[in-house]
């Protein structure tokens, strides 16, 4: 009787010390090695999210990370104090002319490769986990020639294209396109209050079937500041990595 009450003592541990190291296993396959750098992963709506994100600010303390909180809300209050102080007009006649066209890379952690063909691009992102498993994420993105001239307020519409080429990961890296008008300068992470969104169309490792979407909107009515200046920004994304068109236009009376 003794000898089986121990054999099962000895069962029950040896069975809860392979389920734990089971668990710890898996927690840390979940980790990203990217050119020999780990990245952390996270829990975000209960959902392991693998965030790919520059391995210096790894590095920053946390009262770096407060000073940083800091200083991003004290420029938000500026940016809505001098928001404020704009009084915007309505613009009656003449026209919202295309006088400039920029694109540049911003690749936060600098692993996606862009194939760039004028407003026609590829993203290739690729990483390799603890396992040295390849996970992939290459989209494409396509969109419509903006309007070279507007009218204030006149109802236009812009189409963009998602094409999903390869999606091999369990990760939930988003992957998109998005455009608003804004001001001159502006952030194409952060759009001002008074921006004009045109679309969004985003993808996730839950759905990312091909996809056409048209965004309708208003031509800017007014003025976004003091300039008679606004930007058409077009933003194709995966991940942190970004691949930003503007588009400059000047309004003549």
């Amino acid at each position: 009787m003794m000898n089986n009450q121990y054999k099962y003592k000895f069962l029950k541990y040896t069975l809860i010390t392979v389920l734990l190291y089971t668990w710890n296993f898996s927690i840390t396959a979940q980790n990203v090695s990217v050119n020999n750098t780990d990245i952390t992963t996270e829990n975000e709506n209960s959902t392991n999210v693998i965030i790919l994100e520059d391995p210096g600010s790894n590095n920053q303390t946390t009262n770096d990370a407060s000073s940083n909180t800091k200083g991003e809300v004290k420029n938000k209050d500026v940016q809505e104090t001098e928001t404020s102080k704009f009084i915007a007009e309505d613009l009656t006649s003449g026209g919202w002319t295309l006088k400039s066209v920029e694109a540049k890379q911003y690749n936060g952690i600098n692993i996606t490769k862009w194939d760039i063909r004028n407003n026609d691009v590829t993203a290739n992102c690729s990483w390799k986990d603890m396992l040295e498993i390849v996970h992939t994420i290459e989209s494409g993105f396509k969109w419509q020639d903006p309007p070279e001239y507007m009218k204030p307020g006149e109802y236009l519409n812009l189409e963009a294209i998602y094409t999903n080429i390869d999606y091999s990961t369990t990760a939930n890296i988003s992957t998109g396109i998005k455009m608003f008008f804004g001001k001159a300068g502006s952030d194409y992470k952060n759009p001002e209050a008074n921006s004009i969104e045109v679309l969004k169309l985003t993808k996730s490792n839950k759905q990312y079937a091909n996809e056409v979407k048209k965004g309708f909107f208003y031509a800017p009515k007014t003025y976004f500041d003091k300039n008679n200046l606004c930007q058409l920004i077009i933003d194709c994304y995966v991940g942190k990595d970004h691949y930003v068109t503007t588009y400059t236009y000047e309004y003549t009376p």
